[in-house]
């Protein structure tokens, strides 16, 4: 079993990694790893890993770095056999990892290699545009957001990294709370409609985003449905309880924020709007969903 394992460049985790997790894998099995040198490097290195012929593809990185991975198997698997996806969790937040209960265990991770039995888990498929007009495609394994989620991608690029990445986060989020406007979007679905101004509009497979916001607490990534959350407007006061609640794992009452499912969504807003996946901008609405169900291979 040929085994490539796409590296975050840039994680904080990267020195254990070489020294604590690397050498007891190569004991045995056969490894390559490969390293991002730039922004979306990781795309480029999964799909050559796929066309290479690799067995097993490993995401050692964060969600950001997932979502790459996911997205350059799935660029190459047009044409080439699926290879197994697998995460060796080197993010802060974790939040797919987590609800696939993978942890950083060393003795989970090679029973996870040795055992090589993957899970379809599904896969969110994105059509939009770029800033230049032009149409892309973007998949999402965890969740999409528009409104405050691109908002806070943007800031949280801004600040330095010494500052640690749940700090950099939640100053990002109250930031943009005091400093970004809610949207005008429309969402459509098959089965149901939604119009008017929102704070955040999430799709979701998994069951959190953002260092364990769980903004779909019942949320399963095989079942073929999306989970979908949309938080209008509302004060600081609100918002702080809103964050503390789904913090919690637990369903916001009242009418502030509204719960539904579907597998189809288009996605429309009459200013520019962007919509990011996993931390990472995937592209401007207008914008259509589709479920793909079981198209990857998951180990876990």
């Amino acid at each position: 079993m040929k085994i490539a394992i796409i590296l975050n460049g840039i994680s904080r985790k990267k020195k254990r990694f070489y020294h604590q997790i690397l050498p007891p894998l190569r004991q045995k099995f056969s490894v390559e790893v490969f390293e991002t040198q730039s922004s979306n490097h990781a795309i480029e290195l999964a799909a050559e890993s796929v066309m290479n012929g690799f067995d097993v593809i490993l995401s050692a990185g964060g969600d950001g770095t997932l979502n790459q991975v996911v997205n350059g198997v799935l660029k190459a698997t047009l044409t080439n056999k699926l290879p197994g996806l697998g995460i060796i969790p080197l993010g802060s937040g974790n939040d797919f990892a987590n609800m696939m209960c993978v942890s950083g265990n060393l003795s989970q991770l090679i029973k996870i290699l040795e055992e090589n039995t993957p899970k379809p888990v599904d896969v969110g498929k994105i059509s939009c545009f770029d800033k230049d007009g032009s149409s892309v495609e973007r998949y999402f394994i965890n969740v999409c957001s528009l409104g405050m989620g691109p908002a806070t991608v943007h800031r949280l690029e801004r600040l330095p990294r010494w500052m640690g990445t749940s700090f950099r986060y939640y100053a990002s989020v109250l930031n943009t709370f005091f400093t970004h406007p809610t949207e005008r979007f429309e969402v459509h679905t098959p089965h149901w409609n939604w119009k008017g101004s929102a704070r955040l509009v999430a799709i979701a497979n998994g069951k959190s985003f953002g260092n364990k916001i769980y903004i779909a607490p019942e949320a399963q990534p095989d079942d073929g449905i999306f989970s979908t959350f949309i938080a209008i407007d509302m004060s600081l006061m609100k918002f702080l309880h809103v964050l503390l609640t789904i913090k919690m794992k637990k369903i916001v009452p009242g009418t502030r924020v509204i719960y539904s499912t579907a597998t189809e969504i288009t996605l429309t807003s009459p200013d520019p709007a962007w919509i990011e996946t996993e931390g990472e901008l995937a592209g401007l609405l207008p914008a259509r969903i589709e479920m793909k169900k079981g198209r990857i291979q998951f180990l876990c």
